[in-house]
């Protein structure tokens, strides 16, 4: 199978395997080394496992969930389930206790893959005929089978039996990704091999992935984003590098030196707003050439062949290029719209940066800037076997290879999200320009409008308001009421700064100080010049309490809870009016 021409993801195990060595294809942290685990050693891993789960009783089409952290672990479960023919069911490893028991009934799990044993106490009673599969740690009891010993008993049956794989049709279910539940209770897409696969061969149409590159992940593969894009690396027998805590990113960036990686733009304007404070704390000198630096590297259309190009380059963008490790091509973004301002940044110092735009429900990618055609402030074009449309309204149409099955158990909200032609309704506004270049402009559920009845594209005026230094999420109020408003959770990172140099200062005192209050109704009323009247930030309220997961506030992508948001902060949000 020395082409790229595999149909199914059992298919995909035998190209990997096949066509590549690679001595560092998967690697991970331990006591802050990292260790690696080879091509020869991953498939030898993957078939004994795969014979183990035969034998505790796992069979094709079993619905098996994997709730761990990322890491080559979670690859070798993952590609041994599909040798067995069953289902693999990702949940986010930072999920709220009340969607992880949603998701294992709606699921109807029979067996889970778990690397925590602190979250073993999360899963309710009514799951008590689950059995687990642990990673990390060991459980002497009924129902737990350590990852280690069952390998040992794999390799048993494998030196006396051998080993056959399971060989799926392609239009078989492949895996089921609960998306994040933003709006309500999680739904749980069904993908087949199709769906999957299709994505692999549009995405190597597109780039260029030769097998010395480096990939750095540190994105959960529980989301589809990542994990289609895992897929890509996997298939390319590149050496892959995982990342242990996303508070680790900044050093091991350095230590590992990736060539390609993807992110999410919280992650990027994070990045951005850091060397801003750097620049700012620099002597005078030194202040003075990285602020025009970059001033410069701001405009959209810099002329790299000027005078003063070289000159920043050297002495300014190759130290901001170092923060990535210094040998970085691409780098790709999704999971939410990336302002174009820190885009074009990024573009100009030399860190290329290619966003896309995509759904669970497609696989995920629907459109995706790449090398050969990178547009700044689009979303790219549509991928090769994808098919869009656009309605009166503005929302956006696809049909194409990576459309989902469905949402499982939920046969209704199916037929409501694709209609009886195929076309899956995105609710996003889009348009396509001259080029064939998609933007994305808003998401129709959260274009609000007042009682005045003007509309307020909320996640836009969001995005802006987050660019501030000090704010880490905003939420917009709009919806029915008589002028616009905003919730501004607090950025905890840059008050821990400050709690350094006095242990006493509560994160109240720090934004009660007039300073910082000041300057932030200065950005506010900077960010209400370029909005419409009817869109401007009328009225604020400042939130110090811890913003999580775990509390519900955000989703395991890192996506607000506008819904929970607004009834939790309802009284905060009601003195505003």
């Amino acid at each position: 199978m020395n082409s790229y021409d595999f149909k199914t993801y059992s298919e995909l195990f035998t190209h990997i395997t096949t066509n590549y060595k690679n001595n560092t294809f998967l690697n991970y942290l331990e006591n802050g080394e990292y260790k690696n685990i080879s091509i020869e050693t991953f498939k030898n891993k993957v078939i004994c496992l795969s014979l183990a789960m035969k034998d505790l009783g796992i069979k094709a089409g079993d619905k098996v969930a994997i709730f761990a952290n990322s890491s080559p672990f979670w690859l070798i479960f993952d590609f041994a389930i599909h040798e067995v023919g069953a289902i693999s069911v990702p949940i986010f490893a930072n999920i709220s206790s009340k969607n992880l028991n949603f998701e294992i009934q709606d699921a109807k799990i029979k067996y889970i893959f778990i690397d925590n044993e602190e979250r073993i106490k999360d899963i309710e009673d009514e799951n008590s005929e689950l059995i687990f599969i642990t990673h990390n740690f060991c459980i002497k009891e009924d129902r737990f089978f350590n990852v280690d010993d069952i390998l040992i008993i794999g390799q048993q049956i494998c030196d006396s039996k051998g080993f056959e794989a399971y060989i799926p049709n392609e239009d078989e279910i492949f895996s089921i990704i609960y998306t994040s539940g933003n709006t309500g209770t999680p739904k749980g897409v069904m993908l087949t091999h199709k769906n999957i696969v299709s994505q692999l061969h549009d995405i190597n149409t597109l780039i260029s992935l030769k097998q010395n590159e480096t990939a750095l992940s540190l994105l959960p593969l529980a989301h589809i984003f990542e994990r289609t894009v895992m897929s890509y690396y996997l298939s390319r027998g590149v050496s892959i590098y995982f990342v242990d805590e996303i508070t680790n990113v900044a050093n091991l960036l350095k230590v590992v030196k990736p060539t390609i990686m993807t992110a999410v733009p919280r992650l990027l304007e994070k990045i951005y707003n850091k060397i801003q404070t750097n620049i700012s704390n620099k002597p005078f000198i030194g202040k003075f050439i990285a602020s025009k630096a970059f001033e410069y590297a701001q405009n959209e259309s810099m002329n790299k062949n000027s005078l003063l190009f070289p000159i920043f380059d050297k002495i300014v963008y190759s130290k901001f290029r170092d923060i990535f490790g210094s040998k970085l091509e691409k780098l790709i973004s999704g999971g939410a719209a990336l302002p174009k301002d820190i885009s074009v940044f990024f573009n100009n110092i030399g860190v290329p940066i290619y966003q896309g735009y995509g759904l669970t429900e497609f696989s995920p990618v629907i459109s995706t800037n790449h090398p050969k055609a990178n547009k700044i402030g689009s979303t790219g074009r549509v991928l090769p076997s994808a098919t869009i449309k656009i309605l009166e309204d503005g929302e956006l149409l696809v049909k194409g290879p990576s459309l989902m099955k469905g949402y499982l158990n939920q046969e209704k909200l199916t037929n409501e999200t694709i209609d009886n032609q195929g076309w899956l309704h995105t609710g996003d506004i889009a348009r396509v320009d001259e080029q064939g270049y998609l933007y994305i402009t808003s998401r129709k559920k959260e274009v609000f409008k007042t009682s005045t009845g003007e509309y307020v594209a909320a996640v836009q005026i969001e995005q802006k308001l987050a660019k501030n230094k000090y704010i880490e999420f905003a939420v917009i109020i709009a919806n029915n009421r008589k002028y616009t408003t905003a919730l501004l959770f607090v950025d905890k990172e840059i008050f821990n700064e400050a709690k350094r140099l006095n242990k006493h200062l509560t994160i109240q005192e720090y934004y009660n100080n007039e300073k910082i209050t000041s300057e932030i109704n200065n950005y506010i009323k900077e960010v209400n010049k370029d909005l419409n009247e009817w869109e401007k930030v009328v009225q604020y309220k400042l939130i110090t309490n811890d913003i999580s997961i775990e509390t519900g506030e955000l989703t395991p992508s890192m996506k607000v809870c506008r819904a929970f948001i607004e009834q939790k902060y309802e009284n905060d949000i009601n003195s505003m009016y």
